[in-house]
């Protein structure tokens, strides 16, 4: 059975974290989804966290932390792209789970700048990948165009902030329960 679920999904969006977590207990119990990396913003600058950041990382605090994660106040959102195409290449390594884990702990956990190269070296290591081909891939520009690319394809389809769900061929919020998503799956 194909995918029915896609999660398109930002490193520095709390509801983003929670709904990557969230999806991704069920994907271990065998629910057929799977994460699409998203940057939300599209700037290759870090920006002062947004009212609806901390807005945010408050009122999905005890989700957050029912999953395992503590999001604390971030001092800046990162650029985002880079990470998105180390995690492009974790999940052609059957290592995005671990990618996306590694990397959302170390953003609302330690305030990791995932928008520095090195940051992502070491993150990707923690995460299984391998260190020269990570390497090789941030130092790819026609790999880093192919991302960006893809992201815009996915601005014209819809997608605009995250989280959110590509269920039956519709955009849906990303940010739901166990049943609900469960429900998504089988439409």
């Amino acid at each position: 059975m194909g995918l029915v679920l896609t999660l398109f999904h930002d490193y520095t969006d709390p509801a983003s974290a929670v709904a990557a977590l969230r999806l991704q207990r069920l994907v271990d119990e065998g629910l057929a989804a799977g994460f699409e990396g998203f940057e939300a913003v599209g700037v290759d600058t870090a920006l002062p966290p947004t009212l609806d950041v901390l807005a945010g990382v408050a009122r999905l605090g005890p989700a957050a932390a029912q999953l395992g994660l503590t999001l604390r106040r971030p001092r800046a959102l990162p650029p985002t792209g880079l990470a998105h195409l180390v995690g492009e290449l974790a999940e052609g390594r059957e290592l995005g789970a671990s990618w996306r884990e590694t990397c959302y702990r170390a953003v609302w956990e330690r305030g990791a700048d995932i928008g520095d190269r090195q940051v992502l070296w070491n993150l990707a290591g923690r995460a299984g990948l391998e260190a020269t081909e990570v390497a090789a891939a941030l130092d790819d520009p026609a790999l880093r165009a192919s991302v960006r690319r893809r992201m815009g394809s996915r601005r014209r389809l819809g997608v605009g902030g995250v989280p959110v769900l590509l269920a039956a061929g519709t955009l849906v919020p990303g940010l739901l329960d166990d049943g609900d998503l469960r429900a998504l799956a089988v439409l």
